[in-house]
């Protein structure tokens, strides 16, 4: 019932006449299989324009699903743990039989609708570089062979997972919030953040996070997707934690708009959930790493969120922590150290503080200052006066 509810609940009207990105609305429950069977056998993220200004570029699954995932149907369809199985068996049969084969190659070449055209490489270029710095090309910063018709990459995700020349890369703020809560409501328009539900660690870990801070960055399609650690120490814990893959919340979709004196409705997310990242570090699948920072530090917690296609968070294998094996073997990291990767898409990602660091954000880290990437390995903050905890 929600499978198909969640298609009649779309609003027939402009704009939700068409997909965010331009292509044939989907109409119902039946029509949706048979795109993902269509996807499945084959097809490959191309690079768009329309694609990447709308936010829902690499993501076929998630276009066809933008405005059901914003119904009450499929707010409670998406939430649903056997739906969401089902999800990660279709994501991951895209991601072995398509995305991580050669088949995937034919997205990447030098055609208009190629990652390596002259608009799609001068976006990449763009999204890469730190602002003040000369603007170097694809191939002057990725590890590639510029000479190869698919620049000696394997696959898609070969593409996507591509190494620097030089590690200073850069990745957009998104949000900062002080003062976060053991747990908390994530529904309201601001989203704040639950610490025990974003972690699943033990309250003894937990109560240390308990009024500290939250930095979280957005990555899209054209970022640079593996994993640095954010500081030197002790990895205490490192786990896959497998939730969600389509879920926002109710705030970003069709629901009427208590504010609107005429009874009207909230605009949806046109590329969801790009809007409901505060939510979906509660939700969604998603990498924990716990590292013990030492005494100047203490404990700061890395989150790496899926988002939608891009749901397979990969964790160094050495890295891993088996909770079945006693004692459990703690491997140290450097900072800026590659831990692991996304695959498949954008994502985004958050580092949780201990209160009372008095931390001292560097200006481009304030979203409403930022208009750049910050360089991966990049100073983000520093520890301040020692604050008092209350």
């Amino acid at each position: 019932m929600l499978a198909s509810d969640m298609f009649t609940e779309i609003p027939k009207k402009f704009p939700y006449d068409k997909n965010p990105d331009g292509t044939s609305l989907i109409r119902d429950y039946k029509t949706m299989l048979l795109c993902f069977s269509g996807i499945l056998n084959g097809v490959s993220p191309e690079w768009s324009r329309i694609g990447y200004d709308s936010g829902l570029i690499g993501f076929p699954f998630n276009a066809v699903l933008d405005w059901p995932m914003a119904t009450p149907s499929g707010y409670a369809f998406f939430l649903d743990v056997e739906v969401n199985q089902h999800f990660k068996d279709i994501l991951n049969a895209w991601a072995k039989n398509v995305l991580t084969q050669p088949v995937s190659l034919k997205v990447l070449t030098s055609q208009p609708n190629g990652w390596f055209s002259e608009e799609a490489l001068d976006v990449i270029a763009k999204d890469t570089n730190v602002t003040g710095q000369p603007n170097p090309t694809f191939d002057e910063v990725f590890k590639c062979d510029a000479d190869d018709p698919h620049y000696g990459f394997k696959s898609w995700d070969d593409f996507f997972v591509r190494t620097f020349r030089n590690i200073d890369d850069q990745r957009p703020p998104f949000a900062r919030e002080d003062y976060v809560r053991k747990y908390d409501t994530f529904w309201l328009k601001k989203q704040p953040y639950s610490v025990a539900e974003m972690t699943q660690l033990g309250d003894d870990i937990v109560d240390k996070f308990v009024g500290g801070t939250v930095y979280q960055a957005f990555l899209s399609a054209t970022s640079y997707h593996r994993w640095h650690s954010p500081v030197s120490g002790k990895v205490v814990d490192a786990k896959v934690i497998d939730r969600t893959y389509f879920s926002e919340p109710t705030i970003n979709g069709f629901y009427p708009n208590p504010e609107d004196p005429c009874g009207g409705f909230n605009a949806a997310d046109h590329a969801g959930p790009d809007h409901s990242q505060g939510y979906i570090t509660h939700v969604a699948t998603r990498a924990v790493f716990l590292i013990d920072a030492g005494p100047s530090i203490g404990y700061v917690c890395a989150i790496y969120v899926g988002m939608a296609d891009v749901s397979s968070c990969e964790i160094r294998s050495d890295l891993l922590i088996n909770p079945l094996i006693f004692p459990r073997e703690v491997k140290s990291v450097k900072k800026g150290e590659e831990i692991g990767m996304f695959h498949h898409g954008g994502s985004t990602h958050c580092l949780i503080f201990q209160k009372g660091l008095g931390l001292i954000f560097v200006p481009g880290a304030y979203p409403e200052i930022a208009t750049r990437n910050l360089p991966v390995r990049s100073k983000l903050a520093y520890v301040g006066v020692p604050l008092a905890v209350p």
